[in-house]
Order: C-alpha cells, then structure tokens, then sequence
C-alpha cells in the first residue's frame, strides 16, 4: 500500500511543509534582492551621480571585462548579490510548481538561465549582463501569463510575476538603445517589482500554511 492511500493527510502536510518552506525562501531572496537593487539607485537619485559606461576592455571575442575589476565588485555590490539571491528564489519555485503549476513549472528554467548568466557579470559584463536582462525578463512574462491562468496564487499576487518580467523588457532595454547608456538611474526601481514579488510569495507561504492548520484540525 503507497504512503499516499494509508497517510493521505500526512502526505498532504509533507507537501505543504515543502512548499512552505520553498516559498518563504523565495520570498526573503526576493525582498532582500529587491532592497539590494533599489539601493543601487541612491547615488543617481540623492548624491547627483552620473549615468557613465564603465570602462572594459575586450578579452577575447564579444566577451569583455571591466578595466577595475575591485572597485566594480564593490560599486555594484547590489546587482551581484541579487543575482544569487534570484537564482534561488528561482529555484525555490521551481522545485514546488509555483506559481505556474507543476506541469508548466520548467518555463522557470527561463528566467534561472538568466540568473546564472547575471552571475557571470561578475566578470564579463559583456555579453551576460543583456542576455541575462532579457532571459528574467521574458522567461518571467511567461511565468506571469501562466500564473494569471493557473490562479494557484491568489488576488493581486498572481500578478506580480508578470510585472517583474516586463520591467527589463520594456522598461530596461529600449531606454538602453535610445540612449546608448544602460540605465543605471532607472535600473533600481527593478527592485520595487522584485519586493512585491517576493512579498507575494511569502504571503502565498502563509496561505499554504493556513490551509495545512485546517487540515490537521479536521
């Protein structure tokens, strides 16, 4: 006999327990990816910094490193450790379904290629910094859309997804190559939909939790 048929509802907590878990760890990477991004916009904003290329030069062909390694590390301190922190975010999702349901959950493959390439801007910012930009982006546009179909995340947050995805889209990349300078004042604000989608999953955590509570109850 499957644990299923003879421990129906301590399966069903097992899985819960699972989800919970996966979700509030989306959600805090989330948030602190999000404060992290939107902080790199406090010296554009408040201190008059301005919107400059950083200087790099080629390594071999259409990959190029920044001249100053050490000082761009430091400068975008914000950018690298969100890419870490989205990649698991990612992940958590993936592992558990959400919010796309389980059968289109590999559509979040997308958006995790497009973390591990933002990891590579470490080093090369070209070519992996665009390529990751639009991998979030679209990967998580398709993301949204089934996560306004499936409704597994209830009222205002099955949206979130979809307007994290359009940010780079339609926000980031045609500023790029209208002014030719990738918007760094403009970038941060990134972190505003990257809060709400983290605080979506972990209220989505709550949700999850609750109804595992009505289940041991009964």
């Amino acid at each position: 006999m499957s644990i299923d048929k003879k421990y129906p509802d301590k399966t069903m907590e097992m899985t819960n327990e699972a989800k919970i878990q996966n979700l509030q760890r989306a959600g805090i990477c989330y948030m602190i990816a999000g404060a992290g991004i939107l902080s790199m916009g406090i010296p554009f904003w408040f201190f008059g910094k301005i919107v400059a290329d950083p200087k790099m030069h080629q390594v071999f062909g259409i990959i190029y490193q920044i001249d100053n390694f050490k000082e761009g590390l430091i400068e975008g301190w914000g950018y690298h450790l969100s890419s870490f922190l989205m990649l698991f975010a990612h992940v958590s999702l993936w592992k558990i379904g959400e919010p796309t349901g389980w059968a289109k959950r590999h559509f979040l493959l997308i958006p995790i290629i497009g973390s591990i390439c933002h990891i590579f801007v470490l080093m090369f910012p070209l070519p992996f910094a665009p390529i990751g930009s639009i991998l979030n982006g679209l990967g998580m546009i398709i993301v949204g859309i089934f996560s306004i179909k499936a409704k597994i995340w209830s009222g205002w947050k099955r949206y979130t997804p979809l307007i994290f995805g359009l940010f780079p889209i339609v926000v980031q990349v045609p500023i790029r190559y209208i002014l030719g300078l990738p918007p760094y004042d403009i970038l941060p604000l990134l972190g505003i939909a990257l809060g709400l989608l983290g605080y979506s999953a972990w209220q989505r955590s709550k949700e999850v939790n609750g109804q595992t509570n009505k289940i041991n109850w009964e």
